[in-house]
């Protein structure tokens, strides 16, 4: 075992309100983007010596590395494996994802602000990271095509072609969702994204709503 992983593991070690802390700290720090994160705020933040932080993670690329790992084993276990791949209605199941993402925003604010902002910053100068974010970019791509996959395409109306209304549906949300973070600075992308998600789930619901009456049968 190398120094550096007998440090981490003595981070891992901790207990769990400290590790926390320093987590949230961090993660509180890089929405300003991983170039101009302060180590010196993450420890004011945190309450601990800047050695000590080095002394746990060796660099700023390295904590910034795992935070990423942390945020997304969190998405995966707290958001992608509750996703129904089996729902029928894909509209249904998108409005259910929504509830899901709401959720996983007041549950755990941290995260959810840390990932809106990196995704927001995807060439931040953490070629590890971005390679991770790509990795788990691909794996919300194939849960979403297991998702459409067993969507009932005799739900849609018999005059118009099923697959093509949902590729419409696909290229429409990707719209709307980005629409929402477009000129926000990267600090607040995720903090704004969180606060107004009411407001985001509203208009969802709407757009559905147009959705199912011009795609559906009635």
């Amino acid at each position: 075992m190398s120094e550096h992983e007998h440090n981490f593991n003595k981070f891992l070690s901790l207990e769990k309100e400290k590790q926390e802390r320093i987590i949230n700290a961090a993660m509180k720090e890089f929405l300003v983007g991983y170039k101009k994160a302060s180590t010196d705020n993450m420890v004011r933040e945190a309450g601990i010596s800047k050695g000590l932080l080095f002394h746990y993670f060796g660099t700023k690329e390295r904590l910034y590395d795992f935070l990423i790992d942390y945020a997304i084993d969190t998405l995966q276990r707290e958001y992608l494996d509750l996703i129904n791949l089996f729902q029928k209605d894909i509209l249904d199941s998108i409005w259910q994802l929504s509830l899901l993402k709401q959720d996983l925003s007041m549950r755990l604010p941290s995260v959810f602000d840390f990932m809106t902002s990196v995704y927001a910053n995807l060439s931040a100068e953490s070629k590890p990271a971005n390679e991770k974010l790509i990795r788990f970019k691909q794996i919300q791509t194939t849960t979403m095509a297991d998702v459409y996959a067993h969507a009932d395409l005799s739900l849609f109306r018999e005059d118009i072609d099923a697959k093509a209304a949902m590729e419409i549906i696909g290229w429409a949300l990707t719209g709307f969702a980005e629409s929402k973070i477009t000129g926000i600075p990267l600090e607040q992308i995720g903090k704004i994204s969180r606060e107004n998600y009411d407001l985001y789930v509203e208009e969802l619901k709407k757009i559905l709503g147009i959705f199912r009456l011009c795609f559906y049968k009635n």
